[in-house]
């Protein structure tokens, strides 16, 4: 049962006073624990201020705590290694709490343009993508325009944006496949819905094209149903009515596509994670949306799932040698293990090494012109540790932290599904499996 306190559905929620005292009750927890203190920039800020009032919470007021949320990204570590959180009789969930406090911010103060321009992802890849893609992506380049876009964004120009291209993924799928790719020597050994999401869709195109590369060579059916944004940026800026318009959408043809027998598999940690945790949560077919997360995958969960119902390939052509593993913060909140790494450990001549370090981005807040240089001090650790003992491969599933990554290590780590599209000796490693 889902507490009051972090149920949009309950009038409960959106009383500004009720999160007041929320969010005092579970610092007060947090002062006392300090558990997170080096995960993000929040904790510090919280215990600096709860020190400044010798642990009174009680004088602690709405202008403090603003102070506090703002540096708050949702990498949900905190969530991870928390030993408060339900079924726990203190409830604790810091990153729920600090949505509920920018859905309730945003409700009283509005949402500035640029900021709902740049959430709203799907709209931003129709002015952006298609025909004006290369004009896009040489102002994304240039040093002047990344000054102009600085100003009316608010992105820092240093920040690495995302490409765009002419053609999504989806249409480039319907192209070649039409309305399914389908085994062409035997049955399917399992069906499976491939959401794509915006990253992929608008700008990471090649790491779907590797996941259907390899979802193909494991005689798995696949459709790439028409699907609008998770949601995910929206709820980050507090815009909950529009995060759950998108939902709503999506969810809709999801249930459709359960119920035909698909399962739902997802390139990027966060899409998956916000399928499975923010769909019952916040739809009002909580039921169905129940149904859809409980069949909804990352793609390396995915693949461990079927290597344990000993129908995934297993024909591998090439060794990988050395891989230094990014398991992103949004796969860590989820609870199912780090799968990627463990279906790339399956390679023979590979050896993979985890970090479980934070990347620093996590969305609109690690561009920011504000706290793009935090961000990257957020994310030193993880770059100096995928860096040692100089692999041969970096990958991480999450495309966002990827952009980071490469900033900070000069390398541009590739995904799970491209990493194994060499090792099946279908394309090699980092290359685009376009025909």
């Amino acid at each position: 049962m889902v507490s009051p306190a972090f149920d949009p559905k309950e009038p409960r929620y959106w009383e500004p006073d009720d999160l007041l005292a929320e969010e005092r009750r579970q610092f007060d927890v947090c002062h006392g624990c300090r558990l997170c203190w080096n995960l993000c920039p929040t904790f510090p800020a919280l215990f600096e201020l709860t020190d400044s009032v010798e642990g009174d919470l009680s004088k602690v007021g709405r202008e403090e705590l603003d102070q506090v949320e703002e540096l708050c990204f949702q990498c949900k570590l905190c969530w991870v290694v928390c030993p408060y959180t339900e079924p726990h009789d203190l409830a604790m969930d810091v990153p729920r709490l600090l949505t509920r406090a920018k859905a309730i911010h945003a409700k009283e103060k509005g949402i500035p343009l640029a900021q709902k321009m740049i959430a709203d992802q799907d709209r931003l890849a129709k002015m952006a993508g298609g025909p004006m893609a290369p004009l896009t992506n040489l102002a994304n380049r240039l040093a002047p325009s990344r000054r102009v876009i600085e100003v009316l964004t608010g992105v820092h120009h240093d920040a690495t944006l995302p490409t765009y291209h002419t053609k999504t993924f989806g249409s480039w799928f319907k192209d070649r496949y039409g309305d399914a790719m389908r085994p062409e020597t035997q049955d399917p050994v399992r069906k499976v819905a491939l959401f794509t999401t915006c990253t992929v869709n608008y700008n990471e195109p090649q790491v779907g094209e590797a996941c259907i590369a390899v979802l193909s060579h494991n005689n798995v059916e696949v459709v790439v149903p028409e699907m609008q944004c998770c949601g995910m940026p929206l709820i980050d800026i507090g815009d909950h009515d529009g995060a759950v318009k998108k939902m709503d959408h999506n969810l809709e043809r999801l249930i459709a596509l359960v119920d035909e027998g698909y399962d739902i598999v997802v390139p990027q940690p966060t899409c998956a994670l916000v399928l499975r945790d923010e769909y019952p949560r916040n739809s009002k077919e909580a039921e169905a949306a129940s149904r859809v997360a409980a069949r909804t995958f990352e793609f390396g969960h995915y693949l461990m799932d079927m290597a344990r119902g000993d129908v995934l390939q297993r024909d591998f052509k090439n060794e990988l040698g050395k891989i230094a593993f990014h398991a992103a913060c949004h796969t860590r909140a989820q609870s199912v293990g780090v799968n990627s790494a463990r279906v790339l450990g399956l390679v023979p001549g590979t050896e993979v090494a985890v970090t479980e370090s934070c990347s620093g981005h996590d969305g609109s807040w690690g561009v920011s012109k504000r706290f793009f240089p935090l961000a990257l001090k957020v994310g030193k650790k993880l770059y100096d540790n995928l860096n040692e003992n100089e692999p041969d491969l970096l990958v991480s599933d999450c495309s966002l932290a990827a952009r980071h990554i490469e900033i900070g290590t000069g390398r541009r780590p590739i995904h799970t599904a491209q990493a194994l599209v060499a090792a099946y000796g279908l394309a090699p490693a980092g290359v685009e499996a376009r025909a």
